[in-house]
């Protein structure tokens, strides 16, 4: 009688304890292996895998980049330097040696501009290679540093635009005497000087032909079909 009982007693702890293992098992998911949350995985509906982004175990340092297959990838709106900075030295830490930036830009601080064109110009140093794109709009800013690339696309019929500095204060002073205005015209125009003879080099054009191009506060407006034309382009985007 005492192992009767000893038995039943057996079977009524092991029998919801296999169940138990038996419910868990035809729940698993054949394919990830998982017995909670299916669709956490799978899609609703046809139960397929889902995808996961190429890059989604990477944490990157600012907004807008992408590392896919060792290139960088970059979208420009916003004329800050530290963001490019950031997103050349990530591309160094992967020993990665291209990177595309496109430029949808209206154009930002005019030392900010040149920073960004400095840095481009020294990743290429060290043998990077950049490569520029322009889909709708490169202003100001953001014509300077499109042209920076090594290889420079634009779409036919993006807009893009340079122009005369038109304003300046800074080094800790503003400027308020006669006196003053002519220094800082001087400044200015050193400033326009040095940034012409550097988009000199990035066209058919010389520095006396820009210096003309927008002069007495003229701005000088492109497509991308001219920019090609001009020299600033180096062709069109998907040809």
């Amino acid at each position: 009688m005492k192992k009767l009982i000893a038995i039943l007693v057996i079977l009524l702890i092991a029998i919801p304890v296999w169940a138990t293992e038996k419910e868990k098992e035809s729940t698993k998911c054949p394919k990830t292996l998982m017995q909670k949350d299916c669709f956490a995985c799978h899609v609703a509906g046809n139960f397929k895998v889902k995808e996961t982004a190429p890059d989604a175990h990477l944490v990157y340092p600012v907004a807008n980049m992408r590392l896919l297959d060792g290139v960088g990838y970059y979208f420009m709106t916003y004329v800050d330097s530290e963001f490019i900075k950031s997103f050349f030295s990530y591309l160094d830490l992967h020993k990665a040696r291209k990177a595309i930036i496109e430029i949808h830009s209206p154009g930002g601080p005019l030392f900010e501009g040149q920073r960004i064109v400095g840095l481009i110009r020294d990743w290429q140093g060290s043998g990077g290679k950049v490569t520029t794109k322009l889909y709708a709009k490169g202003f100001s800013a953001g014509f300077l540093i499109f042209v920076a690339g090594d290889v420079r696309l634009v779409d036919e019929y993006a807009e893009l635009m340079w122009h005369e500095i038109q304003s300046f204060e800074g080094f800790g002073f503003k400027v308020e005497t006669p006196s003053d205005k002519e220094d800082a015209a001087k400044v200015l125009r050193h400033l326009q000087d040095v940034l012409h003879e550097y988009l000199a080099t990035r066209c058919k054009f010389s520095k006396e032909q820009i210096d003309k191009k927008v002069s007495k506060r003229q701005e000088w407006w492109m497509s991308g079909k001219q920019a090609v034309e001009y020299g600033f382009a180096d062709g069109f985007i998907g040809k």
